[in-house]
């Protein structure tokens, strides 16, 4: 059994991991080539092919929860991989199309398709890690998010050899090719795993018993804020990097190459602490880093008597970003699970499922706020008043944090003291309703 659990978990990896390289070297190649052949509006074009995908990602993830409690889960990871190949196979042709309304057109529906399938595959995989690891959720799911990043590092370098190298159609067919490999070998990989509900609970009534919790919803948030701070600096990094130091979009890269290697490097790590020691630990640690780190990577215009602008300090920053962003998400959705058991006790597998979707879906979801935000701000203050202004909201976000620790904490202190009464209770009608054959009667 063990076997076949590292198996398919491997498979899950192989899954995850080069299943998003495939679709993220399309961003890169699709905003070059829209401008390329855009005469009018090359900015909005390739903005909206690519923010189709993320989009996309929040709304199917609780669809994707309702479909693993109905059908077989080797069947829609099979299905959703397979079309994400057809698809990405598809963007070759999209080189022939010349009028650039249609080439839009064309190209956000296949991203819409495989943001639907994108959003299928992480759910289905982090469902059937949460199945199959219990004892070991944050440790599986580090691996599965180091997976995730390498891919996002590495692909769109990849992706520009590929472009430049060959040709446009190329460099679909390259990563269509390798996602049908992983297809392959999700058929023998997937087999053993099966996440559909079980007999327990109504569906639709846990559904809207978790999304009207606080105490389970609220780890999602945290998640999905950690993400906005993740992702804000991103698009205008390059900017400021060339008029602050002079150097380019090249330097700015490899800044984000660097934030990217240390949540690879540092998640693993993190994600086995987790599960030996108390995971609302790290998440406490995460309100404590994130807005410091925050305030040191502009520097905030009040600190920059102290820690002047430089290229060691914003390297640094960012490289501490990469290790607040697993602290602050990876424990969330182990804290899911836990405070549902704690309120209603045993997880039914739909409800397992659900929660899963939500922690998938604050991902993409504070990803495009985050950079939706950082366009709307940029316009109006510097890169050290921008970034100031967000660590002042992710002090605030911090500090809702710490409430809901306590009301955690005395969640679980009710609880423990209801079940030593219970305890107790129970002990005294055992010895008071002892059984007749117990008592000892006069010889």
């Amino acid at each position: 059994t063990e076997v076949i659990g590292l198996e398919v978990w491997y498979g899950c990896v192989r899954q995850f991991g080069l299943e998003v390289f495939g679709t993220d070297v399309l961003d890169m190649l699709i905003t070059h080539h829209t401008v390329i052949i855009s005469k009018t509006m090359p900015g909005l074009s390739s903005g909206t092919i690519i923010a189709a995908v993320p989009l996309c990602y929040v709304i199917i993830c609780p669809i994707s929860a309702w479909m693993l409690d109905r059908w077989s889960t080797k069947n829609i990871l099979l299905a959703s991989t397979g079309f994400v190949s057809a698809v990405t196979f598809s963007f070759a042709l999209a080189d022939r199309i010349k009028n650039n309304l249609l080439y839009v057109i064309v190209t956000t529906i296949m991203r819409l398709l495989q943001g639907i399938c994108g959003g299928i595959i992480d759910v289905v995989v982090f469902s059937m890690t949460a199945k199959m690891f219990p004892q070991n959720l944050a440790l599986t799911t580090a691996i599965v998010e180091s997976s995730l990043n390498t891919a996002l590092a590495t692909a769109p370098f990849v992706g520009a050899v590929l472009y430049e190298g060959t040709s446009f159609a190329m460099a679909f067919v390259a990563p269509a090719a390798t996602i049908f490999l992983v297809f392959v070998s999700a058929i023998f990989g997937a087999a053993k795993i099966n996440c559909k509900r079980d007999s327990r609970g109504s569906t639709s009534r846990s559904m809207i018993t978790v999304l009207t919790d606080p105490l389970i919803v609220f780890p999602a948030w945290h998640c999905g804020f950690s993400n906005l701070l993740a992702n804000y600096f991103i698009p205008i990094l390059a900017v400021y990097t060339d008029t602050q130091f002079g150097k380019g979009a090249v330097f700015a890269g490899t800044l984000l190459l660097i934030n990217s290697v240390g949540v690879i490097l540092i998640s693993p790590i993190l994600g086995y602490l987790m599960d030996k020691f108390n995971p609302y630990i790290f998440f406490l640690i995460s309100a404590v880093t994130f807005p410091i780190t925050y305030f040191f990577l502009g520097p905030a215009p009040f600190l920059q008597g102290w820690v002047p602008p430089s290229v060691t300090q914003l390297t640094v920053a960012l490289g501490i970003c990469g290790i607040d962003l697993p602290l602050a998400c990876y424990p969330s959705l182990i804290i899911m699970l836990d405070i549902y058991k704690e309120r209603y006790g045993r997880i039914p597998q739909s409800v397992q499922n659900f929660i899963t979707s939500l922690y998938v879906a604050a991902f993409p979801f504070g990803a495009c706020i985050g950079v939706f935000l950082s366009g709307a701000v940029a316009e109006h203050l510097s890169f050290a008043q921008s970034t100031g202004v967000m660590a002042i909201i992710a002090v605030v976000e911090s500090v809702f944090l710490f409430m809901y620790c306590l009301a955690v904490l005395r969640l679980k202190a009710e609880n423990a003291s209801d079940r030593e009464n219970m305890e107790r209770l129970n002990l005294i009608h055992s010895n008071t309703y002892k059984s007749p054959n117990s008592i000892c009667l006069p010889s």
